[in-house]
């Protein structure tokens, strides 16, 4: 089954499969962006901005889109259970490569408070594993995304 149908239950078939592999990245990257900017309690506006703007420059979604896109992750991220049907999808669809510049995303999120809480650096950790991102990889994304 694909992520958007498991995201979106409500939804048509028809809609659903209509959806892209491209659809279905850019809402796990969302959402798990958006889990490393709430796993500190502390959801700035500046940490929402950032997603924002990483999402337009990724994805290239549109200015007039952005803020409705947001708000329907941001509600699907606040009913998730499990970071599993994200990191499925990435370990379906993304390359390694792929796969370091989400994880790098994450860091972009967690420093734009230009600190590391240790529940960011968890989750980034925990991600990481899921999708299989090697330890040194890690720890380079982290120092390089730091300055």
């Amino acid at each position: 089954m694909k992520l958007f149908k498991k995201l979106f239950p409500g939804v048509s078939d028809d809609v659903a499969d209509a959806k892209s592999d491209t659809d279905q990245l850019q809402i796990a990257t969302c959402l798990l962006l958006i889990e490393v900017s709430k796993s500190d309690d502390e959801f700035t506006r500046d940490e929402e901005e950032k997603i924002k703007s990483l999402l337009k420059n990724k994805f290239e979604i549109p200015n007039n889109e952005l803020e409705d896109i947001f708000e329907l992750y941001n509600t699907k991220h606040d009913a998730m259970t499990s970071l599993y049907e994200c990191t499925e999808i990435i370990n379906k669809e993304c390359s390694y490569e792929q796969k370091l510049k989400i994880i790098a995303y994450m860091w972009d999120v967690a420093f734009t408070d230009s600190k590391i809480d240790k529940y960011e650096d968890y989750t980034i950790r925990k991600v990481s594993e899921l999708i299989y991102v090697k330890h040194k990889d890690f720890i380079s994304l982290k120092n390089s995304r730091a300055t």
